[in-house]
């Protein structure tokens, strides 16, 4: 009997979102023993469990679209690997779709290029909508967007991210709430670090306060297919 390749999507929310993307592999690998799923391997000296991911999620982002692909020796159909697999997962994390797909499929690694983010942002400083959507206007009519970073050498470089922001616009700002929503470069081609991005937006508000301060919830990842963002399943 040929193997099975399932595509999963899922979230990772409340306390899950405070494990790292090691922890949550570990955690998948386990609930797999224990809802007896068999996971094809890998040949050779030292094989591992045939489980791809999509792009990592930060440590502390809340997320209702990761995913991840899993080939599995045996037959089983989609609608029990997701209610077996359920029964066994943690609060928090939840499979909430699922479908075969084939050994020709491109992998996620490979295809994921955007992400959508919500940030919510609370401060004792009071915007109006009409403050925001200006700063936000002046800002994504900017040319250029340059951050300096540091390279895998160490050495202090210049990149501009202005090409990775392809949406970014305010969804609601209530009091001292302020929720904004992005799609950015997030893939292996091209990637923006939420830890980058942040710090600019709050440059761009003119908040003086902790990055780590807003909350981030990652909506869904996306491929493009005829210059269109569409779901990886």
């Amino acid at each position: 009997m040929e193997n099975k390749i399932i595509r999963t999507k899922f979230n990772k929310e409340g306390d899950m979102i405070y494990i790292s993307h090691l922890d949550l592999q570990k955690l998948l690998q386990r609930a797999f023993r224990r809802a007896e799923i068999d996971l094809a391997h890998s040949q050779g000296y030292n094989p591992h469990p045939k489980i791809s991911y999509g792009n990592a999620l930060a440590l502390g982002t809340e997320s209702q679209g990761e995913y991840v692909d899993v080939e599995i020796e045996g037959d089983i159909t989609v609608d029990e690997y997701l209610s077996r697999m359920n029964e066994q997962l943690p609060e928090g994390i939840k499979f909430i779709q699922a479908e075969e797909i084939t050994k020709q499929t491109p992998s996620l690694s490979s295809t994921i290029e955007y992400g959508e983010y919500v940030f919510t942002i609370e401060t004792e400083k009071i915007l109006t909508k009409e403050f925001i959507k200006n700063q936000i206007l002046d800002f994504m009519a900017q040319k250029e967007i340059m951050i300096t970073k540091r390279n895998k050498k160490g050495k202090l470089v210049e990149s501009d991210i202005r090409p990775m922001i392809k949406l970014f616009d305010l969804l609601d700002a209530e009091d001292n709430k302020i929720i904004l929503e992005a799609t950015i470069a997030t893939g292996s081609k091209a990637n923006l670090n939420t830890s980058i991005f942040i710090p600019k937006i709050l440059e761009m508000l003119e908040l003086e306060m902790d990055p780590l301060d807003v909350d981030i919830l990652r909506r869904d990842l996306y491929v493009v297919k005829d210059g269109q963002l569409v779901s990886p399943m």
